[in-house]
């Protein structure tokens, strides 16, 4: 592109037959955008090949693909935060609280909810506290119980105890 030097160039479809190439005026305060059909004798193509190699179109590409997919997470992420689908822990403007009463108090259906508790009691035993705790009674009747209230119940107590036998 005349009166433009080359910024960078990648494929721009699968078939590696199209190049999206930018182009920047030599005082850097305009950015063009080109298309070039990647294909022997055409001049565009034999042009662009004399300023940016194959390989670096190649590593070009990816690097783009590898940025766009970044970018799409980032979106993804956000979109789901803002609808309540996900969930930021670590944050305080967050619903996670309301969720977390709203599973361990809400009514107990024993046959509708047995895979939730099923659940619930997978993730209390990989609680550091509760797994290496050597009070058998209590994580017996944590592995017995029969609503989430009552798992959670017996999951505190046995928190609870292991931190008073180690403070």
């Amino acid at each position: 592109m005349q009166g433009h030097d080359l910024l960078t160039a990648h494929f721009c479809n699968n078939e590696r037959t199209s190049v999206e190439t930018y182009w920047v005026t030599p005082d850097g305060k305009e950015t063009r955008v080109n298309y070039i059909e990647a294909k022997e004798g055409d001049p565009q193509w034999e042009d662009l090949l004399e300023k940016i190699t194959i390989d670096a179109i190649h590593e070009n590409t990816y690097k783009h693909i590898r940025e766009q997919n970044t970018l799409f997470q980032d979106d993804v992420i956000k979109i789901a935060k803002e609808r309540g689908l996900i969930y930021d822990i670590d944050s305080i403007n967050t619903d996670i609280y309301k969720v977390i009463v709203a599973a361990i108090f809400a009514p107990f259906d024993k046959e509708k909810d047995k895979e939730k508790l099923f659940m619930w009691k997978l993730q209390l035993f990989e609680v550091e506290e509760i797994k290496n705790s050597s009070n058998k009674e209590l994580k017996s009747m944590l592995r017995k119980a029969k609503t989430i209230l009552e798992a959670t119940s017996y999951a505190i107590q046995i928190v609870e105890n292991t931190s008073d036998t180690t403070e």
